[in-house]
């Protein structure tokens, strides 16, 4: 009976003592990540993405901005100020009302020279009617992450039609009155922009359709790359660059219709890539 005491006792030692050093590699883990949330107050509305090898450059995320489709005309919970719940490398969101409800998960991920925020969003249809074209408007902003401002988007890329590379300065603008230097890109496959209440309302509808799931930067020394990224189908591209902005749009289509009691799903990326040492 000593002896099967004695075992036992040594058994619950070695147990304690791998939970122990397995909890002590998780922290080290996760004290020494390379990208990790900075919350820009103290509310958790806003959120940055910071990465140690970019200091002084802070990346503002909105996920999203708004909902936008056939039938909502001045969006979908626009403007919303729910705070982020933040827990080490995940984050979520949930958001509803008697309509229509949704929740955004986030996780940082990491291998070697690139790095990542993995987002997905799950939207219900709680009401009597469908929603058409429903879309995300998915918001990376670099307006204080100055080494990768692109004003003049001749560092700022997408795919043409031919699934090509193309810089978005060569891309013919249309120019809303007092639209400052903001754009909306059609995708194949994608939504019809001018039947969006929302995005039509802003008059500034690139008349050249693309192609592929990203729209991607370099930095301006050539050495990082920012792209962001669809899983699935995007509904349209988008972006404003100016003095005191700087943002980069990959919108998700989250359902061509999504019916009452239906629920859409969609996922991407924001992806952080090392392309020189």
């Amino acid at each position: 009976m000593m002896y099967k005491n004695l075992a036992q006792n040594m058994r619950l030692i070695l147990i304690t003592i791998g939970i122990l050093s397995s909890s002590a590699a998780f922290s080290q883990q996760l004290a020494e990540s390379e990208i990790f949330f900075k919350p820009a107050d103290e509310s958790n509305v806003s959120i940055f993405l910071v990465l140690k090898k970019l200091p002084d450059q802070y990346f503002l995320f909105t996920i999203p901005e708004i909902f936008t489709g056939k039938n909502l005309g001045k969006g979908l919970f626009n403007g919303d100020l729910k705070p982020w719940s933040i827990n080490g490398n995940y984050g979520t969101r949930s958001v509803k009302n008697s309509k229509y409800s949704y929740t955004v998960e986030l996780k940082l991920n990491e291998i070697e020279n690139e790095y990542w925020l993995a987002w997905t969003i799950k939207f219900k249809n709680k009401s009597k009617a469908s929603l058409h074209d429903l879309a995300a408007f998915n918001c990376l902003t670099m307006d204080r992450a100055p080494h990768f401002k692109d004003t003049t988007m001749s560092r700022t890329w997408a795919k043409d039609q031919f699934d090509k590379p193309i810089l978005l300065k060569n891309i013919q603008k249309t120019s809303g009155g007092g639209r400052r230097t903001m754009q909306f890109y059609p995708v194949i496959g994608g939504i019809d922009l001018a039947e969006s209440p929302w995005i039509n309302g802003w008059d500034v509808n690139a008349t050249t359709r693309l192609s592929g799931n990203s729209v991607w930067l370099e930095s301006v020394d050539g050495n990082w790359k920012i792209e962001t990224i669809v899983d699935g189908q995007p509904a349209f591209f988008f972006n404003n660059w100016e003095a005191d902005h700087g943002c980069i749009h990959s919108s998700p289509l989250l359902a061509k219709e999504l019916k009452p009691g239906e629920m859409a799903t969609a996922s991407g990326r924001f992806r952080f890539f090392k392309l020189k040492n």
